[in-house]
C-alpha cells in the first residue's frame, strides 16, 4: 500500500564528529588562522578554508550550511576527530520522525549505499533515482555552548550550540527524480518538498521545479504542499527556488537562520514588534501563502492558514524538543515525556503579545535543559512533527490556501 505522505527529493549518509576543542585549537595554530580571517561565507577549497568557516559560525553561534569545493577535504576531516555514520536530509529525518510517531510514509532517494540501507528502516518505502551505489557523506559540526578555540592569533568561543553541514554530493547537487513519482502522485495527501538548496545548474533546477509542478497537480483535492527552506549553496538559484516554491506550496516553512538571510538582517527573537514585523514582512517578500518559521524559542505561522497549522506547530515543537534531549534514540515515549515539559517564559510572552490576530499564530517553545544537546537536524524533526500532525487532519490548512 502507498503511503499518503512524500518526502522528498533528496537523502544521505552524514559523518558526525564529536567537537573537540583540543583538536580546532591545533589545527587553527598550524594553519596561522587570524581573527581577522573569520567569515562565515569564506569559498572553501583546503583544510584552511573549513576550519576557517568552522571557526566563524562558532564565533558567532550560527548554523548554516556550506558547499565544500574540495571533496578530498570533506573525506579526510573527519578521521581527526571521533566521528559516526548517521542518515540525513530533511526527507529522511522527517521519515524517521513520523516512524517513531507511528505514522507511514515514503522517501524520494537520490543515492544509495551500503550505509543507507543499513540504517534506514524497512518501515520506511522509499523511490529511487539512483542507478549504482555511491558515497558522499555530508560532514556535520555540532558545537556546544562555551567551546573554545584559543591561539595566539585568534580567541574564539561559542556563545550558544548549533550545527553546521558542509556538502559536495553530485547526486543531490543533480537531485534527478524518478519516473514512479507520477505513480505515487494521486494518492499523496502530504508532499514535503526539500534537497533543492544543494543544486547548482540552473537548466536543472528549472527542469526540477518543472517536475514537482507536475507532481503537485497530479496530487488529489484535499492533498497539502510544504516546502522547507534551506542554505543554498548558489545563492540565485536558491532566490528561483524560493519564488517558485512559494507559488506551489501550501506552506513555506524556515528556520530563524534562513529568514535572517531573506530580510538581510538579525533581531531579538524576544521583541515582539520586531518579530511581527520580520514575519510579515518575510511573507510578503517571499510570496508565501502562508510562512512558518521555527526557532529555538518558538514556532510562528502567518498568512491565512496559520490558525489551522497551530496542531502543527505543537507537534513539530514537542518533536524537535525531544530530538535536542533524546538525539537519534528518541522513543514515542520520549515524546510524550517532552510535550509535558513547561514552556520558555519569554516565548510565552512573545506569544501572548503578537499572536492576537487571525493570520498569525506564535507558538513558545519548550524549556529544555541538557549537557549533550543534539543540535543536528532539529529543523527536520519539526518537519516531521507537523507532517504528522497534518496526517490527522488537513482541512483547516487547506480551507486557507488556494491552490
Amino acid at each position: 500500500m502507498t503511503p499518503e505522505v512524500l518526502l522528498g527529493f533528496g537523502g544521505n549518509v552524514d559523518v558526525e564528529i564529536t567537537w573537540d576543542d583540543a583538536v580546532l585549537t591545533r589545527l587553527a595554530a598550524e594553519h596561522g588562522i587570524a581573527s581577522g580571517e573569520l567569515d562565515t561565507g569564506v569559498q572553501i577549497t583546503d583544510q584552511r578554508s573549513l576550519v576557517i568557516s568552522i571557526l566563524a559560525f562558532v564565533q558567532a553561534g550560527q548554523g548554516g550550511e556550506r558547499f565544500v569545493a574540495d571533496a578530498d577535504t570533506l573525506g579526510t576531516f573527519p578521521g581527526l576527530f571521533q566521528h559516526r555514520w548517521t542518515l540525513g536530509g530533511t526527507g529522511i529525518r522527517a521519515a524517521l520522525t513520523l516512524r517513531t510517531l507511528g505514522v507511514p510514509s515514503m522517501v524520494h532517494l537520490v543515492s544509495t549505499n551500503p550505509i543507507m540501507r543499513e540504517l534506514l528502516p524497512e518501515e520506511i518505502q522509499r523511490l529511487s533515482s539512483a542507478t549504482k551505489d555511491s558515497l558522499h557523506p555530508h560532514l556535520i559540526v555540532q558545537f556546544p555552548r562555551g567551546a573554545r578555540v584559543h591561539t595566539d592569533l585568534l580567541d574564539v568561543s561559542a556563545p550558544k550550540a548549533n550545527r553546521l553541514i558542509y556538502v559536495n554530493d553530485p547526486p543531490n547537487r543533480d537531485l534527478l527524480l524518478s519516473d514512479e513519482i507520477a505513480q505515487v502522485a494521486p494518492h499523496l495527501g502530504v508532499l514535503l518538498v526539500t534537497g533543492l538548496n544543494s543544486m547548482q545548474d540552473p537548466v536543472l533546477v528549472k527542469d526540477r521545479l518543472s517536475r514537482i509542478a507536475q507532481v503537485v497537480e497530479a496530487m488529489p483535492d484535499g492533498g497539502v504542499v510544504l516546502f522547507e527552506d534551506a542554505g543554498q549553496h548558489v545563492a540565485a538559484l536558491g532566490e528561483q527556488v524560493l519564488a517558485t516554491m512559494a507559488t506551489l506550496a501550501d506552506v513555506v516553512s524556515m528556520n530563524e537562520d534562513e529568514l535572517f538571510g531573506h530580510l538581510g538582517r538579525t533581531f531579538d527573537l524576544h521583541e515582539a514588534a520586531a518579530v511581527e514585523q520580520a514575519l510579515r514582512e518575510a511573507r510578503e517578500q517571499i510570496g508565501a501563502r502562508t510562512l512558518v518559521v521555527h526557532t529555538q524559542h518558538w514556532a510562528a505561522a502567518v498568512g491565512p492558514a496559520a490558525r489551522g497549522l497551530v496542531p502543527a506547530l505543537r507537534s513539530g515543537i514537542v518533536a524537535a524538543g525531544t530530538r535536542y534531549l533524546s538525539g537519534d534514540g528518541a522513543t514515542r515515549s520520549d515524546h510524550e515525556a517532552t510535550g509535558l515539559l513547561p514552556v520558555q517564559d519569554r516565548a510565552a510572552e512573545l506569544a501572548g503579545t503578537i499572536g492576537g490576530s487571525a493570520d498569525l499564530v506564535c507558538l513558545p517553545a519548550l524549556q529544555l535543559e541538557s549537557d549533550t544537546p543534539t543540535t543536528i537536524g532539529l529543523g527536520d524533526t519539526f518537519v516531521g512533527g507537523m507532517v504528522a500532525a497534518l496526517t490527522i487532519d488537513r482541512s483547516a490548512v487547506v480551507e486557507g490556501t488556494h491552490r
